[in-house]
């Protein structure tokens, strides 16, 4: 212990004598460190931390599924939630989830919240627990919706000031009454997808009663289905069961499973169904960073390895005068260790700056946000990290500096620099290491921001210019009887009166309606029919319904391929009537005419047979990213909903709006609240956030190691032309030219990087099919990519080259030979 405080007494006088060495080797650690220890917080809290629930690995999402017709994630009856409470005997406890948009009326303004309606027994089988109050039981099953309600800690402090005394208070969410019983405390989240924001309340029902129709296979009530594993049962066994009961309900209830119908049941982690579409790009980010700490420890080990030339004749002394080559690998380790454990105390400093950064500009549909920070696993996994990282770039020096000639080192005395050929060829290795590591960041990086710029020029089928939008929710009422927009007509009645004020007013061209926004996710999908069908007429087909209104297509400006857009007359009493887009076209009526046609959308449908009457170009209805999915546009005038969205096209901001847009839809209905402002380039932009985000912080991780590699060249010919000074003198004395020598160094330079920049696409070509489930609409080996890198790179390099080969011409070759 005494032997290794003295090594590292004796470490830190060294980095004090050497303050510029110290400062850019502890600044280079420190950045490397710190945004590795950020992006591990992301990654360890979203992939890695269990939930914060009871026995979280014990938790499951129920999914049903029918890929005999092709389609997934299908939503749940009540009966079909009976059978697997009961049938496959593998469950301790299942819950029903439905919910959405509520309307909260009775404050100072209305407000629109997510809100999720589920079965009496969610809280108990989550474990949780209320910050105030209770949760639900038993005491608050009904077969419609029971009276009360829990809000999240968020709506408390938000909406009631924190009141101790808010247990009792009656809120009146779409204009029915319920007593808040609870408050949820500040870490819980609903275990599953939100609509644009954290639920707020929890409202419980048994789904079988106003306004749920009465239970039937054919009624879909939730979409969501969680449950919990009996103990000792694994998923492998659960899923065997589920697999035979599946059967057998298809068998016992043939009517309502067509023939090819596959309907089965699949078992998925909760925390897997939460995080499993973003588990890709956060590990290329993670990935992305460590080939960040290992260019930068590539950097300090070059750096280490010059500073041991210069102190060659110490170490030989040393080890002259009887210290042991171990005892020697054992100090210059310490001083590594220091150096390293220094840097990662400065980056896990700046790791809470940088995570704040990132998080400022992660992405709305990354998960579990709420849950990121840096805690002691975060600290652990930086330390370990500092202490792998000094081993590393320390060791290979370390060992290097060890087997210097002592004799010849000894005897060249103050003049030698320890200089030798094995040094150098250390140092080139890792140069080329360094390189290597760098073209393979910089072509993730190329590929990600070649798929971002493919999606940017997809052509969406809109013109989102120009466009200012806002939503609405037209409340549910539990008494049907209440519910002030009943039926198409009074719901017809205010969009019309809706549209009427907005074409008022100032600055407005156009103003129409749709349920679903370009590039947002879609309210609804149904069953479909096709009247006139070729093939197996029992294929159960599915498509997502968009309801607009007639100058919705004009406002987005999408073109009409044939037939004609919805007019004013398309009235409930008329021919039902659809539009569809090429794809859909295509799709069910290959090499015919898709005019004319009738379709069906589903037993929740106001009519039997819809007419189509227009196509329309394909429109990027679900992202940009996302193609092939069958769209059917309908008119608000004939197909009823609660979810509208404002659509205005005009060239005023929406900030200017927002309050005109609701003083008008509040003339109407002070009880409407209005939300979500915003242009449509704004919807579109959002849309593609996940993907700004992996290449924006890629592509700067990817510029960090093009700036070390260019660092890690300049310091490696700087230290040649400076050990082979005399030698470069002795070359212009006899007669060598000065061109010839800063061809010399500059061909050094440029053969290093090329092996580097060879090994490196190598690499990249065996490893870029990992990414192929975050690029689109490019080929993982894109040529642009592999063809652009290397040449940005031997540019860069022969950058960091010239100035060091500049000053080697520049030697005098009288100074040279005197000092030989």
């Amino acid at each position: 212990m005494e032997t290794l405080i003295q090594d590292i007494r004796y470490g830190l006088r060294l980095l004090r004598k050497s303050p510029g060495f110290t400062a850019v080797a502890i600044s280079t650690l420190a950045l490397g460190i710190g945004i590795n220890t950020a992006i591990f917080s992301v990654i360890n809290s979203v992939l890695l931390h269990s939930l914060l629930f009871r026995d979280p690995d014990s938790l499951v999402k129920v999914r049903l599924d029918d890929p005999g017709v092709g389609l997934a994630d299908l939503l749940c009856s009540v009966p079909e939630w009976e059978d697997l409470k009961t049938r496959p005997g593998v469950f301790e406890d299942i819950v029903l989830v439905g919910g959405g948009s509520v309307n909260l009326t009775g404050s100072k303004e209305p407000e629109r919240l997510e809100f999720v309606n589920v079965t009496p027994n969610y809280f108990t089988m989550l474990g949780a627990r209320p910050q105030i109050g209770r949760l639900f039981g038993p005491q608050d099953f009904a077969l419609g919706f029971a009276e009360a309600a829990v809000i999240s800690d968020g709506l408390w402090r938000r909406g009631f000031g924190k009141d101790p005394n808010i247990l009792g208070r009656r809120i009146r969410l779409d204009n029915d009454l319920y007593t808040i019983v609870g408050v949820l405390p500040p870490g819980f989240r609903h275990p599953g997808k939100t609509l644009t924001s954290e639920v707020e309340v929890w409202l419980t029902s048994g789904f079988s009663a106003d306004p749920a129709p009465p239970p039937a296979r054919a009624q879909k009530v939730a979409g969501l289905v969680l449950a919990r594993l009996k103990p000792g049962i694994t998923s492998k066994e659960a899923q065997a069961k589920l697999d035979i009961m599946s059967a057998d309900i298809r068998r016992d209830f043939a009517s309502d499973y067509p023939p090819r119908s596959q309907w089965s049941v699949h078992i998925i982690p909760l925390q897997e169904s939460l995080v499993g579409k973003v588990r890709p790009i956060l590990v290329v980010l993670m990935a992305a960073v460590i080939l960040v700490v290992l260019i930068a420890s590539v950097n300090i080990a070059n750096l280490l390895l010059a500073r041991a030339s210069g102190r060659q004749r110490e170490i030989s002394l040393r080890l002259a005068l009887g210290a042991g080559r171990l005892r020697m690998i054992r100090q210059l380790l310490t001083e590594s260790l220091v150096l390293s454990l220094i840097g990662g105390v400065i980056g896990i400093l700046m790791a809470e700056v940088l995570l704040k950064f990132v998080i400022r500009f992660v992405p709305f549909n990354i998960p579990r946000q709420n849950e990121i920070a840096i805690d002691w696993v975060v600290l652990a996994f930086a330390a370990l990290v500092s202490l792998l990282t000094g081993l590393v770039f320390g060791l290979a020096p370390a060992i290097q500096s060890t087997k210097a000639d002592m004799i010849g080192t000894l005897r060249e005395g103050a003049r030698g620099s320890g200089y030798s050929t094995k040094t150098h060829r250390l140092r080139g290795l890792l140069i080329v290491s360094e390189m290597a590591f760098t073209v393979m960041l910089m072509i993730g990086a190329g590929l990600l921001m070649r798929t971002f710029w493919r999606l940017l020029q997809e052509d969406p089928g809109f013109n989102s210019h120009n466009v200012v939008v806002s939503s609405i929710w037209l409340p549910i009422p539990n008494d049907p009887k209440l519910d002030p927009y009943k039926g198409l007509e009074k719901q017809a009645t205010f969009i019309n009166e809706l549209l009427r004020r907005a074409s008022a007013i100032s600055g407005i061209e156009l103003a129409g309606v749709t349920s679903d926004l370009p590039s947002g996710p879609p309210e609804s999908s149904t069953d479909l029919k096709i009247e006139d069908m070729h093939g197996d007429s029992s294929q159960k087909l599915s498509a997502e319904v968009i309801r607009v209104s007639p100058d919705y297509f004009k406002i987005v400006q999408t073109p009409l391929v044939r037939g004609r857009f919805f007019t004013k007359d398309d009235q409930a009493s008329g021919v039902p009537v659809a539009m569809i887009d090429e794809g859909t076209a295509q799709r069910y009526w290959p090499g015919r005419d898709a005019v004319g046609r009738r379709l069906g959308l589903g037993q929740y449908s106001p009519y039997p047979w819809f007419t189509v009457v227009g196509i329309i170009k394909n429109v990027k209805q679900d992202g940009l990213d996302t193609n092939g999915v069958p769209h059917i546009y309908t008119s608000v005038y004939q197909d009823s909903g609660r979810s509208l969205n404002l659509v205005l096209r005009t060239s005023v901001a929406p900030s200017l709006l927002e309050g005109e847009i609701r003083r008008e839809i509040q003339s109407i209905d002070p009880g409407l609240p209005i939300y979500n402002v915003r242009s449509l380039d704004e919807v579109l932009a959002r849309s593609l956030a996940q993907r700004r985000f992996s290449a924006q912080l890629v592509g700067a991780f990817a510029v960090m190691a093009l700036l070390l590699a260019c660092v890690g060249i300049y310091g490696l010919l700087a230290y040649l032309v400076g050990q082979r000074s005399q030698e470069i003198g002795v070359r212009l004395a006899l007669g060598a030219q000065r061109g010839n020598i800063l061809k010399l160094v500059l061909g050094h330079g440029g053969l290093l990087a090329g092996i580097g920049i060879v090994i490196g696409l190598l690499m990249s070509a065996v490893t870029a099919p990992l990414m192929s489930s975050v690029v689109y609409g490019i080929h993982i080996i894109d040529p642009i990519v592999f063809l652009a890198v290397p040449l940005i790179l031997l540019m860069v390099s022969f950058a960091a080259s010239y100035f060091p080969a500049r000053r080697a011409t520049k030697i005098s070759p009288i100074e040279a030979l005197r000092e030989a």
